[in-house]
């Protein structure tokens, strides 16, 4: 039997930088039976200049597209994608030679599994070795563990174009978490599977979207509004306590820094608010409430008299 087509979605933005270097990590696979989308999502650098010497490998097609995010861009990628399997290589991320022929023979293996990821590594602009924590390694039918939090990075997966057709693409009114919200797309349905070791090296710099850590809260909130909404059977599959713990954190999280980094104390009101709708006798998240909801002259006095409190018992 001939091995399977795996196609490549590479969504490019203006990354050139670092481009060269993830189309050869792709190029270096020991896997060679792919073809690789470099998708071009209206950038306004030399990325078309990059990529024009790869071109004489008829492997790689170049696709143009006006701006629209990343998701628009993946998007775009599943369209013209031909492969059995899908697999994510974004401009500034490279992956380690063995990646493709371990996952594909992974799901060649357990025809169950709706995607199979792995471990990764991680590296700076210079490609030096940076470490980070990263809790990961759920498999099997796992929605209620996943709602907790993102342990998949896209990077790692390689998905069967099979799923994809059945549960949708990427929803582009989500940008920054629609990998995650197709995730749990997925796992309504599906189990995964997940190798046990590092195969792809994310790049930590500057412009990552992910490292602005209270844009990926609220995007995370409303990407669990957007399922619950569209697919209200998701409720089967999650216990109200889990449910309620999840939605607890991230509003507790949102009114914190709206009231304490931004001082926008109605904001902040508003989500301590609603994160008590879900354990309402949280005495740190009511006292925060209480404090959002004095004036700014009561807000200054009460930080008054508690900064001499302190300094009293110190």
């Amino acid at each position: 039997m001939s091995d399977p087509l795996v196609s490549i979605l590479t969504p490019v933005y203006n990354g050139a930088e670092h481009l060269s270097a993830s189309i050869d990590s792709a190029l270096s696979q020991t896997y060679q039976n792919f073809e690789l989308l470099i998708i071009n999502d209206g950038s306004t650098d030399n990325t078309a200049d990059i990529v024009r010497p790869y071109l004489t490998d008829p492997r790689i097609i170049y696709l143009e597209r006006a701006n629209g995010g990343v998701a628009a861009a993946r998007n775009t990628g599943l369209e013209h994608a031909q492969g059995k399997y899908i697999a994510f290589l974004d401009q500034d991320d490279l992956w380690l030679p063995t990646k493709l022929a371990l996952q594909v023979a992974a799901l060649e293996q357990d025809e169950a599994a709706a995607f199979v990821y792995s471990n990764q590594d991680y590296i700076d602009d210079d490609g030096n070795k940076v470490d980070f924590p990263w809790v990961t390694g759920i498999a099997g039918h796992c929605f209620a563990a996943l709602l907790q939090r993102n342990f998949i990075s896209v990077l790692t997966v390689l998905i069967r174009k099979a799923v994809i057709d059945d549960v949708g693409g990427f929803n582009e009114q989500l940008a920054g978490t629609d990998d995650y919200e197709l995730w749990l797309r997925v796992t309504l349905k599906y189990p995964i599977t997940y190798l046990d070791f590092p195969l792809a090296l994310y790049r930590f710099h500057g412009s990552n979207f992910s490292k602005n850590k209270f844009k990926m809260t609220v995007l995370f909130l409303k990407a669990l509004n957007t399922l619950f909404t569209e697919h209200p059977e998701a409720y089967r599959l999650v216990s109200t306590r889990e449910l309620n713990a999840r939605l607890f954190e991230l509003h507790s999280q949102i009114g914190d820094w709206y009231s304490w980094y931004n001082q926008d104390y109605q904001l902040g009101r508003y989500h301590y608010g609603l994160a008590l709708k879900y354990k309402l006798w949280d005495l740190k998240i009511c006292r925060r409430y209480l404090f959002c909801c004095l004036s700014q002259p009561q807000r200054k006095a009460l930080d008054w008299y508690w900064a001499k409190l302190k300094n009293w018992f110190s």
